[in-house]
Formats: structure tokens, sequence, C-alpha cells
């Protein structure tokens, strides 16, 4: 074996609970590395099987919604090992700068001692990395075998909505991925390992004997303390050495931050999940929902250059209205149909015709008020039961116009609803893409307060019209229902919509329609499973990557301590009892920890903030700042800085003084 090596080797021998400690930090970034490149390759083979291998039409898009977030978490894994695995050797080479000197006094070349460590980390690859890697397709093996707990049931709420679709995700070895894993992997051990390397082989032999190789001094100021027994010595003391020590405590502190800073973000990412599944889902009191939906394109007509829209199988008023007698047949169950066009007209109005409210609203919109103005329509449709008690409710005659006069619009992260049009408004001018116009007459109208919650959602169109249905074509129809046997009821829907929207096996874009028959909460029930499996998946995540920030805490206050046993060992020979040393370094560990909050918690809570201001602009969601989580973060931060300066500086209690201040 190569002398260097041999030499190296005894180093890692020597130093045992340095040598476990960076290993496992490389372990454990290897892991996360792989544990990435295998989802990657398993998400790869998920999407490949009912897509295609190129993914189908929209195959760059999938492609970067895989290997986006992949690339951002394998960049975050890759810096936070390198802080933490460059601090390693980086005190390690500290702790041998004498032995540098020395040997550069007896003949060593600078390039000799840059191989003395590039061979302690090669070693360290060698036994840590494989580990590693093993550790992270077990780990890839029990997140994948965690999501398929939850597969059956997504699959089953999903078809129901979704027809051909089949998720699987199964555990795949890949050797272009092994390899990948390997490259990465070893590829940051060794940049990080080469940042001390390098700076170890510039310093002279003279610096490495005299000054412990610390050529720049600047952190490490001489400073006075007045003592007074009268005030609390301890913790000036504990305030003086962690600003003296703050350059060798940097990447603690940094990698530390980093944890904190993850631990927020992933915390408010679950809350502002929760806040927009709770928006999108609006309970409307039924149980069961059935619907038809038309394949749509939206071109630009060319003698208007205005956006139009076309179905290919538009659904009519006549055929809506049979399948909800068939569907009331059922048992006798109250079914509630309606369809909506949200895109064949739009309303001209002057300024005067429309409210204070909306014009304020479209100003901001547009930056100025517009003498006339277009605003997008909605027609409604709803089935003749329905339809007769509304127009009752408006006190207008069966087959009258109503407006539902309420617009609904996110005001920074407030739902809000005005009136859009005047009350003194009496009819609307329609016009199409082509130019054709229809003049209606506005028969009822219903305000806010008096519009029934089914109609409420999604409420995304100024102008809002209920009208007759005769004559009238949509792209969608829902029927909603309340059925005694479920099951029964959604079996039988499902039959009546087939034999109608018969789709042969065909998809929504062969077939250019699609019927679907689900429950009211299947929805909601996705969206709990994938915030559920994102949660457990983000949290593992950060939990492993602090995990390493935390073994590179340990071994910097480790190392920290035992560098300061003669420090330690002087105060007690000048009369500082046990117990105020214990205090001065609890003190010190509570500044430590103080110190990342400060710099992780801003950060933390910054981007949440970033977040909510940017979520809130699409959607009206209450949220908070995450005070739970930024309560336990402190509360662990502090205990892990405590305990580990506690757990270091008991090994010192076995030493005696005297040869402490001899060595």
């Amino acid at each position: 074996m190569n002398i260097l090596c041999s030499f190296a080797l005894s180093q890692l021998k020597r130093k045992r609970s340095r040598t476990v400690i960076t290993a496992s930090a490389i372990a454990l970034s290897a892991a996360l590395l792989s544990a990435v490149v295998n989802f990657v390759a398993s998400g790869n083979a998920m999407l490949s099987g009912f897509l295609g291998e190129d993914y189908g039409l929209y195959g760059g898009a999938y492609m970067m919604m895989l290997l986006v977030p992949a690339v951002f978490l394998a960049a975050l894994i890759a810096a936070m090992s390198v802080i933490v695995i460059s601090n390693a050797f980086r005190m390690s080479a500290n702790e041998r700068m004498a032995q540098f000197g020395t040997l550069k006094c007896v003949g060593a070349t600078k390039k000799q001692i840059y191989k003395t460590i590039m061979y302690e980390c090669i070693l360290f690859c060698i036994a840590a990395i494989p580990s590693g890697i093993l550790l992270g397709y077990g780990l890839s093996f029990i997140g994948i075998g965690v999501a398929n707990l939850y597969m059956d049931e997504l699959n089953v709420l999903v078809r129901s909505m979704m027809k051909r679709v089949n998720f699987s995700l199964s555990f795949v070895f890949s050797p272009a991925a092994l390899l990948i894993s390997v490259i990465i992997s070893l590829g940051t051990v060794l940049f990080a390992a080469m940042l001390p390397a390098r700076k170890a082989m510039r310093i002279s032999a003279l610096d490495c004997m005299r000054n412990g190789g610390e050529t720049d001094t600047s952190g490490y100021k001489r400073t006075k303390i007045t003592v007074d027994a009268g005030k609390n010595i301890e913790f000036r003391m504990a305030r003086k050495n962690v600003s003296s020590n703050r350059k060798r405590m940097h990447s603690a502190v940094t990698a530390f931050s980093i944890s904190i800073m993850l631990f927020i973000t992933m915390s408010s990412l679950q809350e502002i999940a929760e806040g927009i599944q709770n928006y999108i889902y609006r309970d409307q009191g039924y149980t069961v929902i059935a619907d038809y939906t038309a394949k749509f394109k939206n071109t630009i007509h060319p003698k208007t250059g205005r956006r139009q829209q076309k179905c290919a199988y538009p659904i009519d008023a006549q055929t809506a209205e049979e399948i909800t007698q068939k569907l009331t047949e059922y048992d006798e169950t109250d079914v509630y149909g309606n369809g909506q066009d949200y895109a064949t007209y739009v309303a001209r109005l002057g300024s005067q015709e429309i409210t204070e409210e909306m014009r304020h609203v479209l100003a901001e919109g547009s930056g100025e008020e517009q003498p006339e103005i277009i605003l997008e329509v909605e027609r409604i449709i709803l089935d003749d039961r329905h339809y007769g008690e509304l127009c009752e409710q408006a006190g207008t005659a069966h087959g009258g116009v109503i407006l539902l006069n309420d617009y609904k619009y996110n005001d920074n992260g407030t739902e809000r609803h005005i009136a859009p049009v005047e009350m003194t408004t009496s009819t609307l001018k329609l016009e199409t893409a082509d130019g054709s116009q229809e003049e209606i007459t506005i028969d009822g109208v219903l305000e806010t307060s008096e519009i029934p919650g089914t109609l409420m959602y999604p409420n995304t169109n100024p102008i809002r019209l209920v009208v007759p249905s005769a004559g009238v074509s949509v792209r969608g129809y829902n029927w909603m229902a309340n059925p005694k046997d479920e099951e029964g009821f959604m079996a039988y829907a499902r039959d009546i919509l087939e034999s109608y929207f018969p789709q042969y096996g065909m998809d929504y874009d062969e077939a250019g329609y699609t019927s679907r028959v689900y429950g009211a909460q299947d929805f909601v029930k996705i969206m709990n499973i994938a915030i559920v499996l994102a949660a457990f998946f983000l949290y593992a995540f950060v939990f492993l990557l602090g995990l390493i920030g935390v073994l590179n805490v340990i071994s910097t206050v480790s190392f920290q301590i035992k560098l300061r046993a003669r420090e330690l060992a002087v105060l007690q020979s000048v009369g500082m009892t046990s117990d105020s040393i214990q205090k001065m370094l609890n003190m010190e560990s509570i500044l430590c920890a103080g110190k990342a909050l400060a710099v992780g918690l801003p950060l933390g809570m910054g981007i949440v903030a970033v977040m909510a201001h940017c979520v809130k602009k699409l959607f009206p969601i209450d949220f908070h700042m995450p005070w739970m989580a930024i309560l336990i973060t402190i509360v662990i931060s502090v205990i892990a800085m405590w305990g580990t300066v506690r757990i270091s500086a008991g090994a010192l209690k076995k030493q005696n003084i005297v040869e402490t201040i001899r060595i």
C-alpha cells in the first residue's frame, strides 16, 4: 500500500469517532442522492406505462415535471453535503497541521500533502458510498412500498373520473441510475475534500508549526473581559467565545440554518396544499355526481380576430333532460341537472350599466376605465323542475331569463362577491365571435344572498344567465343526486350514460367526449392521498437532510470542545468550578443555536411569505404562518445543540487538569 494511503488509513483508525460521523454523513448524502435518482427511474417507468415511451403529445412537459424537482433536490443535497463533508475534512486537516508541518520540514511536497487528504477521502468513498447507495435503494423501496399502500384506492378513485388510467409505481433497478448515483456521490465527496486539501497544501511549514495552519486570524481577535464577581461571568465568557470562534463554527451554523429553513418551508407547503383543497372542493349537498364533457378547441375567428371555442360533440338540452328523467326513476331519486356554456357569448355594456364596484375591479385589471366594457357571459341551463323553482324564486314566468347578479373575485387571498350589473339594466346585448348580436331581456334577478349554493361555483364569468333550455346546447352537463343506495345508483347511472355516449374503450381525446360517475367526496380523497404521500416524502427528505446537518454540528462541536481542552483546564486551575464551566458551555450552545435560528428562521419565514403571496394571487385561501412548526424548530435546535455540547464536555471530566495543560 502507498505510504501516503497508509498514513491516511492510520489517521482514520486513530480518530474513530470523527471517522464514524464523517462516514455517516457521506453515506447519508449518497443515500439521498441515489434515492432521488431511483425515484426518477421509477417515475419514468410509471409514466411510460400509461403514456408511452415518449410520454405522448405533452412529453416535454411531463419530462420537465419529472426532472426539475429531481435536479432541485439533488442540487440541494449536494450543496448541503459539500458544506458538511468539507467541514469534516477541514477539521481533520486543522488537527493535523502540526503533522503536515513536520512532514514538510523533512521534505514532503505540497502535492504529497494534498494526496494525503485525498487518499483519506477515497478511503471514505470506498467504505461509505456503497453502503449509502444500498441505503438509498432501501429508502426507495420503502418509499415506493408506502406509496403503493395508497395506489389501489387512488386508482379506483381516479378511474371513476379518468378512464384508462392506472398508476402503478414499481421499484426499478436501472444500471444507468446506479451509475449516475455513484458519479454524483463520488463527485460531491471529492469536491468537498478538495477545498480543505488545496488550502492545507498551500500553507507553509512555519505556519503549520507555529499557528496551526491559520494564516488568517482576523476571526480570532484577542478580547478582554473585566471580571466582576457580581455579574454573570459565565454568560459574558460564552458570548466572547462564540464571537471569537465564529469562523470555526460557520459551517455548522450554516448547515443547521438550512435544515431549519427547509423544515419551516415544508410545513407551510402542507398547509398551502390543504388550503387549496378546501377552496377547490365545495360541498353542494350531493353525494354522487355524473357528468358529460365534450372535447373543445380554442381558435381565432378569421374575420373578427376574436377567440372562439368549438366543441366536437356538445350535449343538447333535450338529451340532458331525458337523462335527468331516467336517473330520477332510480328509487325516485332527486336529481339536480345543470349545464354551462362559458365561451359562446360576450356582453357589451356601457360604463353606466355596471356597478361602481365592478368598474373598480375592472380598472385594477386593465389600469384604466373604458367607455364600453366587454364582459364574458356564462349561460346556464337547468333541468325543468329546478328551472321552474328558480323562476318562481326570481318572480318571473317559466321561460324567462334570470340574471345571477354576483361576481366572485380573488382580492389578494380573500374571496369577495360583488354585484356586477346595475339593477336598472333590463336588457343585455350579447355578441358571438363572428360578430353577430342578440339582444335579450332580463326577466328576473337574483342577488348574492338569493342564489342557490349549487349555482355559486365555479362563478368565473361576470355575466351569468340562467336561460330556457329549449334549443340550447352546451359543452358540459352535470347531474347531482343524493341516492339512498349510492353504489347501485352509480352503476345504474354509468349504464345510462354509456347508452347515450358510448366510448367503446376509447379515451377522451380519441372519442371526443367523456362521461363519468363518481362520489362527490372522491376528489377530496384523491387530494388527501396526494397530500399524505407528498408530506411523507418531503418530511422524510427534510429529516434525512437535517440529519446530515446535525452530524456536522456534532462533529464541529466535539472538535471545538476537544480543541479547547487546555483552555478549560486553565480556567479550572484558576478557580472556575466544573458547574461554572458547564454553565458557560451551555450558554455557548444556546447562543450558537440562536445564531442558526437567527439565519434559518427569517429565511424560512421569508420563503413562506413569498409562497403565500404567490398562492394568494391565484387562490383565495386563508393562510397563516406555521407557528407550531416554528416553535418545534426552536425547541429541537436548542436541545440538539445543548445535548451535543453536554455530551462532548462530559468526556473532559475524566481528564487530569495538570496533564491537559501540559499537553
